[in-house]
């Protein structure tokens, strides 16, 4: 949003304030200011008058003019091809320097001297405004032969650019900006007077009338004027090149001038548009198929109302008899209906509607009849239709106590009632509870919560001008289930990560076809997925490991050497009942090649596999068991146990496996991570007493799993024994089916040292019920 001071100076007088101090104050008051601008016009510029024009003898085009300059009638050559004669123009004499550097001399062009330089508008630093030279007019106030530039009205002037939020659509014009300034500076905005219509006048009835469907939600104003010619306004050329808006014709840049100082949206017809009947033209307001609220005329839809004007209906210069019509339409169906029409092509005028336009419509026709005033071949027709569609207003509700919480300082209830009133809001205080009752002018288009007003309030009194207070933090606990199932998976990922297992993702679904021929567990039929991805994506997933098994295999067949992944994520039964598992994979080599192995690790193994798991989700042990699948080689597999609890299974991956996906040696692992939440840890004393320690070498048949053992020494329950476990395993022939199994024993008491008797006694415990139980004793 494009201002400029003077054009400011219309709607508000700050004849005693700086641009500087007017930049500041929108700053403070949210309307930031992007950049300022001011144009000066360079000295030796002056007004000049062209007494004749005539062709210059050696040249097609360029002309020879005699221009008065006051003090002299000086010949200057001229190129432009808009020049002639009985123009008033701006001159710069010898000697003038102008903004781009162009130093004026006398100068000789195809043996005609020249002294001087009649100058377009942008030679002079202003907005472009045409193709040739700035023919100066009323506009600029008096012109007199030889009178400073700098003297005229308007051409110095400080552009000020304005970044608003989509918000703020009642700023988007001058007046709009000025009515925000007027509530800072506290100076009331200046009013248009009121147009004294000529009791001849014939009034608007005669020619034109309105047809009206009860749908249309907008307000509608329209009036009509007729005219033969409307006067030229540099004054408003510039200030509408100033600001990048574009026009057609004389009609359309008084609409466009108006539009933009008012922020009514206004839009001119050509009478001829519409059908008669009775000598009276017919605008039918309806509908339109996709939602808009259209204007129709004979030949069909001549607009959407806030959106787009067809070009056949817009006025031309051979247009005698013009339609005005001032609009307004809701901001929120105006949008909606744009973003479900981006198909269709609209005007400059769905910027303004969409944001939220001018809903005074009275005011936007009467400041252009002010435009029209003066000119002598405009008849106005008296009076004007409309079509009203008010919303009721909105009404905000607001206590004192509150809103002094939101500021966050004191301020007088006189001063907010003040500040509100400048902003154009009605305030009415009830009884003694100083509760505010807010009513927000029509044109807030952004104001609806209590929150919103303490926003209009801080902005006046400026954010500088508010306290600052260090921060008060209180916050209740937010620890509840959801975040300890979150941080326990992050702790579990990183741990993964430190022991080397790299993370991957993948999707939730998986191929059925795969599922079966590895023997996994599938989703029934009944609750398949009726609309699958892809072929390969056609069933939800029961086991993370096929996605892992296919990662493993596409890095070793890029050269990898060794491959250790995890995932933790989804996966589904037969009924779609979701939990959450945690799979690990590991393919070939068990480390990388260092000086310590020679350059040849070995590859991973069962223990040293299971000994990284251990490592990422704590204290486990392992029973040899059966696979249910067909991944799984079933001589290297073990279900997995904690705290007495089954929580998954580690296998090697079946030897026919590895040679279909070109896989080394590979372990797999996969773990129900629900079962390795616990409850609060409780903390138990540790012994102050030493241990003591005995190894113990069985005679063990090779066929018996470590677990039936200590199955049998748990049920024991030796005195003092605190813990054991298996150090050495043994064979030879001359022990036949037999093995030496050597396992040692730790025991500690925590009120005293134990005597190597009663260490002896638990020995002997030991050596009977293994013989009772299993019928093993020592080698």
């Amino acid at each position: 949003m494009i201002v400029t001071r003077t054009w400011l100076d219309e709607w508000i007088d700050l004849s005693d304030i700086s641009t500087d101090e007017i930049c500041k104050t929108l700053n403070a008051i949210g309307l930031e200011v992007d950049s300022v601008k001011t144009v000066k016009m360079p000295q030796k510029c002056v007004v000049g008058y062209v007494k004749s024009r005539k062709k210059h003898p050696d040249a097609d085009k360029l002309s020879v003019c005699e221009v008065d300059i006051g003090s002299s009638i000086v010949t200057i050559v001229c190129g432009a091809p808009n020049v002639d004669k009985d123009q008033w123009v701006a001159v710069a004499l010898e000697g003038a320097e102008l903004p781009d550097g162009l130093k004026i001399k006398k100068a000789s062009l195809r043996g005609v001297e020249s002294n001087g330089m009649i100058c377009s508008s942008t030679e002079l630093g202003l907005p472009k405004i045409n193709d040739g030279i700035m023919v100066l007019d009323s506009s600029l106030g008096e012109l007199k032969c030889g009178k400073n530039l700098s003297e005229l009205n308007g051409l110095e002037d400080d552009f000020i650019e304005i970044g608003l939020t989509p918000n703020r659509g009642d700023c988007l014009s001058v007046r709009g900006v000025a009515r925000d300034l007027s509530a800072a500076f506290k100076r009331p905005l200046k009013e248009i007077c009121c147009l004294k219509e000529e009791d001849n006048l014939l009034g608007i009835g005669r020619i034109l009338t309105l047809h009206a469907e009860e749908k249309i939600k907008s307000n509608l104003l329209y009036h009509a004027f007729e005219q033969k010619k409307i006067s030229s306004s540099v004054l408003m050329e510039l200030r509408l090149a100033a600001v990048e808006l574009s026009y057609e014709g004389d009609i359309e840049r008084l609409i466009s001038y108006a539009t933009y100082s008012t922020g009514v949206l206004l839009r001119a017809y050509d009478y001829k548009c519409f059908k008669k009947k009775d000598e009276k033209a017919i605008i039918e307001l309806k509908k339109d198929k996709r939602g808009f609220d259209a204007v129709f005329g004979k030949d069909g839809r001549a607009s959407y109302i806030g959106y787009l004007q067809e070009p056949s209906c817009k006025v031309t210069k051979d247009s005698n008899t013009v339609v005005i019509e001032a609009s307004f339409t809701p901001t929120k169906e105006i949008s909606v209906l744009g973003a479900k029409n981006k198909d269709l092509q609209s005007d400059k005028h769905f910027y303004r509607s969409s944001r939220g336009s001018e809903t005074d419509l009275a005011l936007g026709v009467l400041y252009l009849w002010k435009l029209l005033e003066n000119e002598e071949e405009v008849t106005i027709y008296a009076g004007g239709q409309k079509i009203s569609n008010e919303a009721p207003p909105k009404v905000v509700i607001l206590q004192m106590s509150e809103l002094l919480k939101m500021i966050g300082q004191e301020v007088s209830k006189n001063s907010v009632v003040n500040i509100l009133k400048w902003l154009s809001f009605d305030v009415s205080i009830k009884g003694e509870q100083e509760i505010l009752n807010i009513t927000v002018p029509p044109f807030r288009h952004d104001i609806f919560a209590p929150q919103d007003i303490c926003e209009e309030i801080i902005r006046v009194i400026g954010i500088d001008n508010i306290e600052s207070k260090p921060l008060k933090f209180f916050e209740k606990s937010r620890i509840n289930e959801t975040l300890i199932w979150h941080n326990f998976k992050n702790k579990i990922r990183l741990k993964a990560a430190s022991v080397g297992f790299f993370e991957s993702i993948h999707y939730l679904f998986d191929s059925k076809e795969k599922q079966d021929f590895y023997g996994l567990k599938s989703i029934k039929r009944q609750k398949e997925l009726s609309n699958p991805i892809t072929v390969e994506l056609n069933t939800l997933r029961t086991s993370l490991l096929l996605h892992l098994l296919e990662a493993a295999s596409n890095n070793i067949k890029n050269g990898k050497r060794s491959v250790a992944l995890f995932e933790l994520g989804r996966v589904f039964d037969g009924n779609r009942k979701e939990t959450t598992k945690l799979s690990f994979i590991f393919s070939g080599e068990s480390e990388f090649p260092s000086v310590s192995n020679h350059g040849k690790p070995k590859d991973i193994n069962f223990f040293d596999f299971t000994t990284k798991i251990k490592h990422v989700i704590g204290e486990i042990r392992v029973e040899s068991s059966s696979p249910e699948d067909k991944l799984s080689n079933p001589y290297e597999y073990a279900s997995v146990y904690q705290d007495q609890k089954k929580i998954g299974y580690i296998a090697r991956v079946h030897k026919l496996v590895e040679n279909r996906l070109d896989l080394p040696t590979t372990y797999i692992a996969e773990i129900e991570v629900e079962k390795l939440m616990k409850d609060r840890i409780l903390a138990k004393a540790y012994s102050k007493f030493p241990t003591s320690s005995r190894d113990l070498s069985f005679l063990v048949p090779k066929d018996m799993a470590y677990h039936t053992i200590r199955h049998a020494l748990e049920a024991t329950k030796v005195p003092n024994l605190d813990k054991f476990y298996p150090i050495d395993k043994f064979e030879d022939e001359s022990l036949g089916e037999f093995m030496s199994l050597t396992m040692s024993f730790r025991f500690q008491n925590s009120e005293k040292t134990l005597e190597d008797s009663e260490v002896d006694g638990a020995i002997e415990l030991i050596q009977k019920e293994l013989k009772k139980a299993l019928g093993i004793a020592i080698r």
